[in-house]
């Protein structure tokens, strides 16, 4: 079987040891990132199918789409984001 060995520069283990202090901060700015790009996404899914291959003529309004937001991440009581 193959073995595997990574060499990691020291400098670069230094800064990854130095996040682990504030990972709070860090895990929310994550979140609010992950959900910027999940909120376009959806925003384009839903835009590219409402009203598509339906019987009737589309009445959208367009509210379901407006209603689409990004809330802030939040702690729970055992420290999960």
């Amino acid at each position: 079987m193959a073995k595997v060995d990574f060499k990691m520069p020291e400098d670069f283990l230094l800064k990854l040891s130095r996040l682990g202090e504030r990972t709070d901060d860090i895990i929310e700015k994550v979140l609010e990132s992950g959900g910027e790009v999940v909120e376009a996404k959806v925003r384009s899914n839903l835009s590219a199918s409402v009203g598509r291959g339906t019987k009737e003529k589309n009445r959208s309004t367009g509210e379901l789409l407006r209603s689409l937001g990004l809330s802030p991440a939040k702690q729970d009581r055992n420290g999960n984001f």
